[in-house]
């Protein structure tokens, strides 16, 4: 009986070990923005935020995200992990901090950051046509979205 126990006790331990709540795919049209209220439909743009405990928000751009961020609804120390999707690949996502954003006019994000992220500034580059963005990292892209 003491073997059940211990072997229940293990088990639990594992489980509790491999809970480690990441990023969770969008579903487009279903999802809604956490800050804005707005479904979230575009697969180029947006945004999460996972706290210490596990707990998901999601936002349609990143200017929502930073919205939020700076209203201190969730204290720093409380936030685990931030991400963005990756322009270029749908539900891909991204660390906030080693993500490059690209802030363009051709860009039509869902509340108007025009803030697309990149994995890369070479692939932001890329797409920098007729050199009519700018190429920020997000410490930069939160304070101009002020």
């Amino acid at each position: 009986m003491k073997r059940v126990y211990f072997f229940l006790f293990i088990c639990g331990l594992t489980g509790l070990g491999a809970c480690h709540p990441g990023p969770a795919p969008f579903a487009y049209g279903k999802d809604i923005c956490y800050t804005c209220k707005m479904g979230i439909i575009d697969p180029k743009f947006g945004a999460e935020l996972i706290t210490q405990k596990g707990k998901l928000y999601k936002f349609d751009d990143v200017i929502c995200l930073n919205q939020y961020v700076k209203s201190g609804a969730t204290e720093e120390k409380d936030i685990r992990q931030l991400v963005v999707v990756n322009f270029e690949k749908e539900n891909d996502f991204l660390d906030i901090h080693t993500a490059r954003f690209l802030v363009s006019p051709d860009f039509k994000s869902p509340m108007g950051s025009h803030a697309a992220a990149f994995s890369t500034k070479e692939n932001a580059e890329k797409l920098n046509t007729e050199n009519k963005g700018q190429l920020l990292t997000w410490k930069e892209l939160s304070a101009k979205l002020d």
